[in-house]
């Protein structure tokens, strides 16, 4: 489980950020903390992003190397992770369709691992793709990856919540569906920039958000079964209720599901380990006569503030989940990591010729990948030493 936690910087940190006040010329570095946080509690260095970041990209990205014996969890990194990290990515490329329940990558998992995209988000076109809503699942794709927030009230409280009050609210379905409302209504004004700043839109990450969606839009093209132009009426029309979107990123995040608790609006994620969170105060998701959320929704991420929340959260039906807590019953950690595929003890009750002729075969093929493995670590040297 992955989320966004406030944490301390290091000793490093502090030190280069020091640095930063002699840049130009001679100056001072005054830290609003006292030197004893400094000494005892700052790490010496920054925790490598490999240690800290989801890796089920970088898994995908093994997975695809056509390598079958290889076993993520043994793979020899350059600054290994955790095994609950690979673990994590593992179950959420299961889950997700990109690897099969043997860590075989599928053919989804091939295409996944083309577009530039984190895993969920890769997933979620594909599969949009054979729904029929690609264009409203780019624009999406497109948003989350520039990662665009709407901007706290400014100061004039009164004024920034009226201006808020004319942005989409996303027909309470959630924080998903109101991001590809407000880029639809960007692109029916011709992408004016005035626009933005009056709706207390960041002007710079909505310009990269159309950015990323030209981009994507030429990348998945060849791929892409409809239209990937933005066309907000034709797409409410067919589906007022967002039902094909919403599907599509029910399958893109089965690793991000949460479950409403029985007597009120808190939540538990879904998975390995369950966690308590709540919907963000933020967010637009509604709930029904009652004031009761959607039993499941999924999530972007998960923040930790003075709790865990939600953010970016969408509403999705029942329907949808069943197939996705079927395969957690039935998930087996070490077939997926690929270090148990051999086949049962039925198979093995041969004579020692072949017992013996197979060792040596696995033999071979185990040097074969231990030399693929060198050369592509040697390959990443040399491309980290030209930086």
């Amino acid at each position: 489980m992955y989320s966004l936690d406030v944490v301390q910087i290091s000793r490093v940190q502090a030190d280069q950020r020091a640095g930063r006040a002699g840049r130009t010329r001679p100056g001072k570095c005054y830290r609003l903390y006292p030197i004893s946080i400094y000494q005892n509690e700052f790490l010496e260095a920054t925790v490598p992003e490999i240690q800290r970041s989801s890796l089920a990209g970088s898994v995908l990205y093994l997975k695809s190397l056509n390598l079958p014996d290889i076993n993520i969890l043994k793979f020899d990194f350059l600054d290994p992770p955790s095994c609950e990290s690979l673990e994590d990515a593992l179950r959420q490329l299961y889950l997700i369709d990109a690897i099969d329940e043997n860590g075989q990558i599928t053919d989804v998992g091939r295409v996944m691992a083309e577009l530039p995209l984190e895993p969920s988000l890769s997933r979620t076109l594909i599969e949009a793709n054979e729904l029929g809503c690609l264009s409203q699942a780019l624009t999406v794709a497109s948003i989350l990856s520039a990662e665009i927030t709407l901007r706290s009230v400014s100061k004039d409280v009164v004024d920034g919540k009226r201006k808020r009050q004319e942005l989409p609210d996303g027909s309470g379905w959630g924080d998903h569906i109101q991001l590809l409302q407000i880029f639809e209504s960007w692109d029916q004004t011709g992408y004016d920039t005035k626009w933005c700043s009056h709706h207390d839109l960041q002007v710079r990450g909505m310009k990269l958000s159309k950015d990323v969606r030209n981009q994507l839009c030429q990348i998945i093209q060849k791929i892409a079964k409809g239209s990937t132009d933005v066309d907000a009426r034709k797409s409410r029309k067919n589906d007022p209720d967002y039902r094909k979107l919403r599907r599509a990123l029910c399958v893109g995040y089965g690793n991000q599901l949460a479950e409403r608790m029985l007597h009120h609006n808190g939540y538990h994620t879904v998975g390995y380990r369950t966690q308590l969170v709540q919907v963000h105060p933020s967010s637009v998701l509604e709930g029904d006569e009652y004031g009761k959320f959607p039993m499941y929704v999924i999530y972007h991420e998960l923040i930790s503030t003075t709790r865990p929340y939600m953010r970016n959260v969408c509403a999705v039906e029942q329907a949808w989940v069943q197939p996705i807590l079927k395969k957690l019953d039935k998930l087996d950690i070490n077939r997926l990591s690929g270090g148990s595929s051999a086949p049962g003890d039925s198979e093995l009750l041969g004579d020692n010729k072949q017992v013996n002729s197979s060792k040596n075969d696995v033999g071979v093929k185990q040097s074969e990948v231990d030399s693929k493995i060198q050369a592509a670590r040697e390959r990443y040297l040399a491309r980290k030493g030209k930086k």
